[in-house]
């Protein structure tokens, strides 16, 4: 509890959390499940290569998701690169991305041999604009890379449309679209194939990981040459390929967390409903809402909305926030048509909705590591922001 400005972190004082409480699902794997597969692993002396871990939870995930083919690898980022070269329309063509989404989107697309071509959004949901990538499809253009955002997916049934209307590829980046869906369908078999993580933060922990998921036949068959050097065989590579292998630890950590999937979704939304009670009643704070509408949602996120009511920036709050231990960030700010990760060679658009977006939104902490109490005491951070704002905004001033 504050009771003078001093108190705070970011001016000396004793912080409200003596550990960081971040933004990451950071979900553990069940223990015994998790050592019992291990167990298996070593026993097997078969570490990677397609092991029958990695072959069991593609099969899992391909239920889950109601597609026929599921493809592991080493990280979502390489399953994007993958994924992009392979549809690509032409070599050194246009990637049609939002620039309102994760910083190394643009890496990618370049990682694949394309260039990234940044369109806005749409205000309500915050996912790529289905008339500002149509008006931005020309010859050059290889791809279409629409990305499901936390509180939305894309505009997957104007998307298709669009992509059957010019022939251009459709891509879906689904890190934040597990366990959610569309039209009472799973998020994960739209498009030609979606992408997804198994990185610690996200909903499915498999410390590191991802995986590809896709009903056509021919694709998964080339992605599966692909993420092993080309091989065909043991002797024969055909085509392009590379080293994107999922291992075998890394899908028994998958595992192990796989049957908890709708409990930690439970308890995610837990937490989104206790932060909106806390901060309800706080001028000039809103947040993203998840609809409800009768489709399913992970509640992975809680997107804190600053208004110009608030006598904070939002920029402020987030230097607060993270002197307090609450790993706050400003969401996908700068972005990315205004940050570093914009390429050199790319004339900045203008892009009005991502640009009035990127300057209102804070991630807050989320996850396994967040309790109760957390969030309470973080509303009464804000009371406290809120009510003392004209002594801590000149002081956060001078200090730059």
């Amino acid at each position: 509890m504050k009771h003078t400005v001093e108190d705070l972190g970011v001016f000396g004082g004793r912080t409200i959390f003596p550990a960081a409480r971040p933004i990451g699902q950071l979900a553990l794997p069940n223990r015994e499940a998790f050592f019992r597969l291990v167990a298996g692993v070593y026993a097997r002396r078969r570490i990677t290569n397609n092991g029958p871990l990695v072959q069991k939870l593609e099969r899992r995930l391909a239920q889950l998701h109601q597609v026929r083919h599921c493809i592991a690898v080493a990280n979502a980022s390489l399953g994007l690169i993958l994924l992009m070269q392979a549809l690509a329309r032409h070599a050194g063509g246009e990637v049609i991305m939002p620039a309102f989404t994760y910083a190394g989107l643009p890496h990618l697309a370049q990682w694949a041999g394309l260039r990234p071509r940044f369109c806005d959004v749409e205000a309500r949901s915050h996912a790529l604009d289905p008339a500002c990538a149509a008006a931005a499809i020309d010859d050059g253009t290889a791809l279409i890379l629409a990305v499901h955002q936390v509180n939305s997916p894309c505009f997957i049934t104007e998307f298709e449309q669009l992509s059957r209307d010019t022939g251009v590829p459709l891509v879906f980046d689904s890190v934040h679209g597990a366990r959610c869906s569309f039209q009472g369908r799973p998020i994960g078999g739209f498009g030609r194939a979606e992408v997804f993580s198994l990185h610690a933060t996200k909903l499915l922990n498999g410390f590191e990981g991802g995986y590809i998921t896709t009903s056509d036949d021919m694709l998964a068959d080339l992605l599966r040459r692909q993420r092993n050097f080309g091989y065909v065989d043991e002797a024969a590579t055909a085509g392009i390929g590379l080293n994107a292998k999922l291992n075998e630890l890394h899908a028994a950590a998958a595992l192990s967390c796989l049957d908890d999937l709708d409990a930690l979704v439970q308890r995610n939304q837990r937490r989104y409903e206790l932060y909106r009670a806390a901060f309800a009643g706080i001028s000039g704070l809103d947040c993203v809402r998840y609809a409800d509408n009768g489709e399913r949602w992970n509640y992975e996120f809680f997107l804190l909305e600053v208004t110009d009511a608030f006598p904070l920036s939002r920029n402020q709050i987030v230097t607060v926030l993270r002197a307090e231990q609450a790993l706050a960030r400003p969401y996908y700010s700068p972005p990315l048509h205004l940050s570093q990760h914009c390429p050199a060679f790319i004339d900045p658009p203008s892009l009005p909705v991502t640009e009035t977006l990127s300057r209102r939104f804070i991630q807050m902490p989320v996850g396994e590591t967040l309790q109760p109490e957390d969030i309470s005491a973080l509303a009464d951070l804000f009371r406290f922001m809120q009510g003392n704002a004209a002594a801590i905004r000149p002081r956060l001033e001078a200090a730059g």
